[in-house]
């Protein structure tokens, strides 16, 4: 009670009882940062990722080989400034009977849930023919536990396409906030329907020449139980300083708005998204980039021309600075104790449960 209205009490001729409710004395202050979990920088990516080399699952003219044969060849390697470069073969035809062109196909050994994953890429696979995506994916049985695709393009024509695929019953909402343009609302596999629900980059530079002109940028993706984001910021341009730096930890409350936005409001995360491997590949023609071979103004066929062009794929090569994954770390702490703001009043306390997201992984 204020001194004021105890001066207007004591001098009433009558006596009041007050039953005094006061607003809640406490303050809750959430500390939370986002702090680094995994890096893999140059030499780090041998030991931290496996190279496949079963058939492609997406039907492409490709022959992904091992680590040794990657090495030995020239298609996986360290280059300048600790980057790590992985390539599709440049300097043979393909002989009948081979099944592709040769390539490159990593996943982490390590599996992730919820968090922040930072890319900082220098150069992605383009031309006619190529599939180039980066990208996580469940280590189930394929759809269970999800695929999220956050780099994904063909032919080098066009912008990204950040997708989600999934089992029936998780969708997104029109009209959600974010800056690309969304293709599709369901994100169920449905038979030989793959399409997932895909939300395109409007940006020239999110993907293709446009991105390696500029020396490409930084893509990131949040995954947590309220939902999947995704951010692309171009080098040069004006990335949050802690995801341009490779800082101990980051604070997405500063990422803006994300190009693409997938909300848990009509998809269960924890239902429909479980551990996942992060991926990088380059696939030739399949199930995508053979499909619109030609449509996108490339020449002959698509297995023609990756069969017997090797010049084609000179720039047919993932050049990665680093890729990092953040874990959200937070507690939270009481500036006043419940018992030491009690003057002798009656107060009511409201219990608020602050729960906050697992993880987040930066690219």
């Amino acid at each position: 009670m204020s001194p004021i209205l105890r001066n207007i009490v004591a001098l009433l001729p009558f006596s009041l009882t007050f039953n005094v409710i006061d607003e809640p004395q406490q303050v809750l202050v959430q500390a939370s940062s986002y702090k680094l979990a995994k890096s893999y920088t140059g030499k780090s990516f041998f030991d931290g990722f496996d190279w496949k080399t079963f058939d492609d699952p997406t039907h492409g003219r490709v022959n992904y080989v091992s680590e040794t044969d990657a090495r030995n060849k020239n298609l996986s390697y360290v280059s300048d400034h600790n980057t790590f470069v992985m390539r599709t073969d440049y300097k043979h035809k393909v002989q009948p009977g081979q099944r592709g062109r040769d390539s490159v196909r990593i996943e982490s050994k390590d599996t992730f849930g919820n968090g922040i994953f930072i890319a900082d890429i220098q150069h992605m696979p383009v031309g006619c023919g190529t599939w180039p995506a980066f990208w996580t994916s469940t280590t189930d049985q394929w759809p269970n536990g999800g695929e999220i695709d956050i780099i994904e393009g063909v032919n080098g024509r066009g912008t990204n396409q950040g997708t989600l695929h999934t089992t029936p019953g998780c969708t997104i909402p029109k009209n959600v906030d974010e800056s690309g343009q969304q293709l599709s609302s369901d994100c169920a596999v449905h038979g030989s329907d793959n399409q997932g629900c895909g939300v395109k980059d409007n940006r020239r530079d999110s993907f293709g020449p446009a991105f390696n002109k500029i020396s490409g940028g930084w893509y990131v993706m949040k995954r947590s139980d309220t939902g999947i984001k995704m951010w692309f910021w171009p080098r040069g341009g004006h990335a949050p300083a802690d995801v341009r730096t490779g800082a101990a930890h980051v604070d997405p409350a500063h990422f803006g708005k994300p190009f693409a936005n997938f909300p848990s409001t009509q998809c269960n995360m924890k239902e429909h998204f479980g551990q996942h491997r992060i991926i990088f590949d380059n696939t030739l023609c399949g199930d995508w980039a053979g499909a619109v071979y030609g449509q996108q103004g490339c020449p002959s066929t698509c297995e023609d021309h990756v069969m017997n062009n090797p010049d084609a794929f000179k720039d047919a090569y993932w050049k990665v600075r680093a890729l990092r994954v953040y874990e959200l770390k937070s507690q939270t702490s009481e500036d006043e104790d419940e018992a030491a703001v009690n003057d002798g009043y009656e107060y009511e306390y409201e219990d608020v449960d602050y729960s906050v997201d697992d993880m987040v992984v930066v690219v």
